[in-house]
């Protein structure tokens, strides 16, 4: 054969060769890191105050984490801006699995209520696994005067006090759910900012605020110790674990709200990374152990794909009913 063809032919091979040593050598890189997974301490950012039910499920997720792979797991909280202030410090993150965030209802509905972002929400995100469901209640010192909403219309309708109400924060289905309420009721309910519904909380047992919305979770305690009484639960039925609560749905509104939470990471996080934890968090979802610990919530897991699509949906859902109720922030 003519050595001038053999020439470009070898070079050629060589070429295709070199391509698929380097090729196979980054697969295997990228196996090893995940294999490897994870190396050093874990992040779970909780954009809420401690003490909450985004608060409480991500601590036990993170003992869960900690005791499986034997690297510190870390919760930070970083409250405030309806989630942005966590929320933004994750999006900006490395993409490399060790930063996480338990995001809430507030992920979908922040884009509908802000002029402008630091993060587009579908875009700097990637989605790891839906990991509870609450509904939301009303609750208010025992000594208020109204015990249902019926008598909660009565009492704001003959304007002998003021009803202000706290919330988890604007945005958040808590604050959305009691909007949708003074929509429906013609209620003037004032809405009090705190940084997260344990303040809020307080300051109603405290007597210093008349009413507060929050998730079961955060507030199921206090019920059952006679520190808080509730008004209505915005579930489509009663709930199991407080089941002599009436719905908002029974006492006459068309009010069905439920509170989210689900497990995030950087947009880019590599996808055998997010795999990992996705099975993960499926098997401490389903710990016997966890349900006990957190009753007053429903714990799930989902795979990444279908948490992807639920706020995509969410945004789609809640993004007319916020310019309804021209709620915004700035």
């Amino acid at each position: 054969m003519n050595s001038k063809l053999i020439s470009p032919m070898r070079r050629g091979l060589a070429f295709i060769i070199t391509l698929c040593t380097l090729f196979g050598v980054g697969q295997v890189a990228a196996q090893s890191a995940a294999d490897k997974y994870p190396e050093k301490a874990i992040k779970i950012v909780v954009p809420f105050p401690p003490g909450g039910s985004t608060d409480t499920l991500g601590r036990a997720i993170a003992q869960k984490l900690q005791e499986k792979w034997g690297q510190p797991v870390v919760v930070e909280n970083r409250p405030g801006a309806s989630t942005l202030i966590g929320s933004t410090a994750v999006a900006k993150a490395a993409p490399d699995g060790y930063t996480l965030i338990v995001s809430v209802s507030s992920h979908t509905t922040n884009p509908a209520m802000h002029s402008s972002m630091p993060f587009d929400t579908l875009k700097d995100f990637k989605a790891i696994s839906m990991l509870a469901r609450a509904p939301v209640l009303v609750v208010a010192n025992p000594n208020f005067p109204a015990n249902n909403i019926k008598e909660l219309i009565e009492l704001g309708k003959a304007g002998k006090i003021k009803l202000d109400y706290g919330s988890a924060g604007v945005g958040t289905m808590t604050h959305l759910t009691a909007e949708l309420i003074k929509k429906q009721t013609g209620l003037e309910l004032t809405h009090i900012l705190y940084k997260g519904g344990t303040p809020a909380m307080m300051d109603v047992m405290s007597g210093h605020l008349a009413l507060t919305f929050a998730t079961l979770g955060q507030v199921q305690p206090q019920i059952k110790s006679g520190k808080l009484k509730a008004l209505g639960i915005s579930s489509d039925q009663r709930y199991a674990s407080v089941s002599d609560i009436p719905t908002f749905k029974e006492q006459g509104l068309d009010v069905v709200t439920i509170e989210w939470f689900g497990l995030l990471a950087p947009a880019g996080t590599p996808s055998d990374i997010v795999a990992k934890l996705n099975a993960e968090v499926k098997q401490i979802m389903a710990n016997p152990e966890l349900g006990d610990r957190l009753a007053s919530i429903e714990l799930v897991s989902s795979t990444s794909e279908f948490l992807e699509q639920f706020i995509q949906s969410e945004v789609n859902r809640w993004t007319p009913v916020i310019k309804e109720l021209n709620i915004k922030t700035n």
